[in-house]
Formats: structure tokens, sequence, C-alpha cells
């Protein structure tokens, strides 16, 4: 029997006959069907990672957890609807991304938007869509009193904190809290907030933190450590409103595994630890939480298709897609494991780089240039498949050098649906004036 690869999973990445197939779909058929660049989601696995995710609460005794879907990871309207039919709630970072929320039927009290250096202009948009806002700064809080003047007991809104020398990422770009970031107030600061929008009227619900995000295990016990704290936090918060909060945001953060060497995020772990801080706290409110690469990473595929194979200063496969269609290797060096669609397991493998068709010499899939990955079978035309893209990538995605974002797919039962076209040049300048 053949030792199955780390990334493999019964009903959504698995090897058939030496291929590729993905929700039960063979990815080469998929790339000629619908062209690439292409962007392949399996519905089915995102609903099976976000209640694995439920489940894990329920069983640590928190059966009432608010799970944010951070969709900032990827936005996508067909993925919302997916997840609302689960009884996701949102976590927003931008008047646009509420909006869209709102679009794809999710009702203003299931939408907390939380945002950095907001302007008023965003926050007009806020107030009129009647979201949750969740006030990153003292001077948004001043700013927000004077757009509702005397109306601030009809506006909801929760305090974002930054709790102290706390932070975990998969990345030093993914750190949220700590001394050198831009997110949330202060401790010395977070009781004065609280007491000025009482002062202001406003209806304080919530407390709010997030450390980072794409958390590996061993970022857990660092995380737990602020768990306390902000539980601690709200229980002086409380006293200074008079009354109950009804809840506590704990952020995003569990990450997924993008190679053979690291592990899948202790989820159980994660939940029970939550639970025990809750338990041995005062509180009586619920407890949220914003997973977004947790939910929707590993759901996704990048196909793209080899143009150039060529001996340069190193094994050169060209493709035809860019770092403007996954920008995560040049902007964190972030590895994604990446396959030949129809060779997954050929044992006669050789270095290349793969390299983008953008004018930039940051434009590759390998973690650096002067990192070669082995791959088997590499010919002009084969189709090769960049593993765990369903989170930061179509998302982060643009025109540069003027070319086409991707297209993209959605599986859901074994059936492919197209859900975004790749954008024409008619589209791609129609703004231009």
């Amino acid at each position: 029997m053949t030792k199955k690869n780390w990334y493999e999973s019964k009903d959504h990445l698995e090897i058939k006959n030496n291929q590729l197939f993905i929700g039960g779909l063979n990815t080469t058929v998929l790339a000629k069907q619908f062209g690439t660049p292409l962007y392949v989601y399996n519905g089915n696995r995102i609903v099976e990672n976000f209640q694995r995710l439920k489940t894990a609460f329920i069983q640590a005794s928190l059966p009432n957890i608010r799970i944010h879907y951070a969709m900032k990871a990827n936005f996508h309207p067909a993925i919302l609807r997916l997840l609302n039919q689960q009884n996701a709630f949102l976590d927003c970072v931008s008047p646009n991304e509420v909006l869209l929320g709102l679009k794809a039927g999710f009702s203003s009290e299931k939408i907390l938007f939380t945002g950095t250096s907001v302007s008023n202009d965003d926050l007009k948009i806020l107030l009129k869509a009647k979201v949750l806002i969740n006030i990153d700064s003292l001077s948004q809080l001043k700013r927000l009193k004077k757009l509702v003047k005397s109306n601030a007991g009809k506006v909801r809104i929760s305090v974002r904190w930054n709790p102290g020398s706390f932070g975990a990422g998969l990345h030093d770009h993914t750190i949220t809290a700590g001394k050198h970031v831009k997110f949330g107030i202060p401790e010395k600061q977070v009781l004065n907030a609280f007491k000025l929008a009482k002062i202001f009227g406003f209806q304080v619900v919530g407390l709010h933190e997030h450390i980072g995000s794409g958390w590996k295990g061993k970022d857990v016990q660092t995380f737990l450590k602020t768990v306390s704290k902000t539980l601690s936090m709200a229980e002086k918060a409380e006293k200074v409103l008079g009354y109950s909060l009804e809840f506590v945001d704990l952020g995003g953060g569990p990450g997924i595994p993008y190679s053979v060497s690291q592990d899948f995020f202790p989820i159980q772990e994660y939940a029970k630890g939550i639970a025990l801080a809750f338990q041995n706290s005062k509180l009586t409110c619920s407890i949220a939480i914003e997973p977004g690469r947790y939910v929707v990473g590993d759901s996704g595929i990048l196909l793209t298709t080899v143009n150039t194979v060529e001996q340069k200063g190193s094994l050169i496969a060209g493709v035809d897609s860019g770092f403007n269609c996954l920008i995560r290797p040049a902007f964190y060096g972030a590895f994604h494991e990446i396959v030949n669609c129809n060779q997954v397991n050929s044992k006669q493998k050789q270095k290349y780089m793969v390299a983008g068709n953008l004018c930039e010499s940051s434009d590759f899939f390998n973690e650096s240039k002067y990192q070669s990955r082995p791959i088997p079978g590499i010919q002009e035309g084969t189709v090769l498949a960049l593993l765990c893209a369903g989170a930061y990538g179509y998302a982060m995605s643009s025109n540069y050098n003027l070319r086409a974002r991707p297209a993209e797919v959605l599986i859901w039962n074994k059936k492919a649906k197209i859900i975004t076209r790749k954008d024409s040049f008619k589209e791609i300048v129609k703004k231009f004036r």
C-alpha cells in the first residue's frame, strides 16, 4: 500500500492513479475545463473545518461559542453563503466587507466590524449598516460620538485592546499584539476607554483581543496567557460599566500546516484551554473567536500551467500565473506545497525554480529564489497545483503588470461551478478615464 502524502485527506485531496483529485474531481480535468490560472475550493472541506472547530468547543463545554469567520481570508460570496448556512457570524475589517456580508445574507446582528485607522467616512457607512463596531482607538471613539451626536444610545460597540507584550503568528507581519503594532487600545488606556464610552452613552457590549494569525501548536500556550489576561480585563470593564458584557472576543489565530514538517493545529487543546480559563473567571457572557485561515486555508488550491522549462541560472519551470495571483511566497517567504497534478508520486525528480510571469525578480513560488523545489516530471504543458491556497490567495490578488486575476471554482458534492470569471482586459481597464 502506497504511503499517503501529508496533505491527503479522504474526500478532499486524494491521489488516484498518480493524479491529484480535489473534492472527488481530477485537477487536470478542471484545469482543461476552466483554464489556468485557476483557484479551486472544496466547499465540503470548508464546512468540515468549521464543524470540527464547533465540535471541539461543544466537547469542551462551551456550546454557545460565537464563531465569527474572518472574511478577509477569503471573501467570496459563495463561501460566505456556505458559512451563513452553518450559523457562522462574521468578522469584517472594512466597510466593503460589511456590505458584502450583508449582501451574502448575514444579518447586521451577526457582523462585527474591527478596523484600524478608521476614517469618519468608514464610520458613516458602518452606522448606516447598523453593525457592531469594535473600537480600535480613543480617537475613533471620540469621532464616533461626534457623528452620532445625541443618538449614541442606539449604537452598539465593543473595545479592542492590546494585551501588552503577548503576540504570536506565522510571520512577523501577522503578529498583531505587543509593543510595535498599530492595533488595539493599550492596556493603560483600555479602562478609560470603557469609562468614556459609558459617558458618551454607547451600548458597550464586548471586549476584544487578537494577537496574531497562522499559529502553530507551540503558540497555543502563549495565546492562553492572553486569554486569562483578557478575561480579567473584562471583569474590570464590567465594574466600570456597572453591568455584564454580552461577549468577550478572543480573536483568530489557529493555523494550518503548509508542509510535512508542520503539525495540524491542536484544536482540542485550544478549545479546552479557552473553556477552562472562562470557567475560572467570574464572567457569564458568551465567548467569541474569529478563525479565517483554519476554515478555508486547506480547502483551496491554485492550478497553474507550465509554459517554459529551461536551464538558466537555475532550472526554471515558468508558469502562467504570478504573485498577482498568489503573493504569499513573495510577501512572506511562505511555503506552499507544489504538486505535479499528473505525476504526483513519481520518484524521478528535478529541482526547479517555479517562476511566475511578472516582471519582478521576486515572482516565484519557492520560498526564495535560492531554494529550488524537487518536483517530478515537469514538461511544458504540465499542470501544477499550489496547495493550501484557500486563505489569503485570491483575497490578496491584484492586476499588477495588468495581468488578469484568476478564475475561481467551487466544488460542492463533487460538482464544480465557476464562481468568478478570469478578468478580461475590458474589466481591468473599465475604471480608467
